[in-house]
């Protein structure tokens, strides 16, 4: 017969037991991670280069429903929408697949509202679907707005293989509009050559401190100093091409400048290619208008 004492121990010991088989198969954590403990919930982060991790704002591992009128509401007062697009949960554990088609309306997009913060480190995870229509395109963009503010992008990431709205690349751009749309300023503020294969996972990491951005995933690397960059921010987007496309984890930090950045920016860039920011040109061939 068991002693109400040593029940109690036979209870811990099966719930810690629990915490350490279910950590490896990528589970939610037994105990919610303190922001002083990012990364340590799943895989590591990737390393920053111009930014330091503060305390962790999000961490979307896809365990929550979403998609249509759906909200996913995670600690404090961040939230996500999927209303563009398609959602439906992967068979890859807790990976969420967009697809979109003609007459859709709007690709594939997820924002996360209510952010509130103007240095930031925003991690994601995900891959490209095979293209096998003549409509699909590749698209990844990581956007960081300021709603109602300004309509537009105070910082879009894209990680662009064949998608003709925008030049194709790796790239950098701000963008603002009147409430009617029309263009106040547009300008691409770094491109760099691109190369990606479907199926394959990317972690892109995008990395914003006072007026710079950093936007890199494995080789690639896009970097821009403007004080359009230094706005304010409350909105994080994804934006997704037409074929399908998978993510598997999102990841928001508030962020401070990394004080080794200016010794070391030179050696971090050597293998990015020298651009000088300028106004889009909307006159371009095979361009659709913003």
């Amino acid at each position: 017969m068991q002693t109400p004492f040593k029940s109690f121990q036979k209870q811990a010991f099966l719930i810690v037991l629990g915490c350490w088989l279910m950590a490896p198969l990528g589970n939610a954590p037994c105990r919610a991670a303190e922001p002083n403990e990012a990364g340590k919930s799943g895989t590591t982060p990737v390393d920053t280069w111009l930014a330091k991790r503060g305390a962790l704002i999000l961490d979307d591992h896809g365990s929550l429903q979403r998609g249509g009128k759906t909200i996913a509401r995670f600690p404090g007062a961040v939230k996500a929408r999927a209303s563009a697009g398609l959602w439906t949960r992967s068979k890859d554990q807790n990976a969420w697949r967009s697809t979109w088609k003609p007459g859709m309306g709007h690709t594939p997009v997820a924002s996360y509202q209510g952010i509130d913060v103007n240095d930031l480190i925003i991690e994601v995870t995900f891959r490209y679907g095979e293209m096998t229509e003549p409509w699909h395109h590749q698209c990844f963009r990581i956007a960081v707005d300021n709603r109602p503010e300004v309509t537009g992008h105070v910082v879009s990431a894209w990680a662009n293989p064949n998608n003709d709205f925008i030049e194709q690349g790796f790239l950098l751009q701000h963008i603002r509009k009147q409430k009617d749309k029309t263009i106040i300023e547009d300008l691409l503020l770094d491109q760099q050559s691109l190369q990606v294969q479907a199926h394959q996972w990317y972690t892109a990491v995008l990395e914003v401190v006072n007026d710079e951005a950093l936007f890199r995933m494995g080789p690639h690397v896009a970097y821009a100093k403007a004080a359009q960059i230094g706005m304010p921010k409350n909105l994080v987007s994804l934006t997704l091409g037409t074929t399908w496309h998978e993510i598997k984890r999102v990841r928001i930090w508030k962020a401070t400048a990394n004080p080794s950045w200016p010794s070391r920016k030179d050696k971090s860039l050597e293998s990015r290619k020298e651009f000088t920011p300028h106004i889009h040109d909307y006159n371009r061939d095979n361009v659709s208008p913003r």
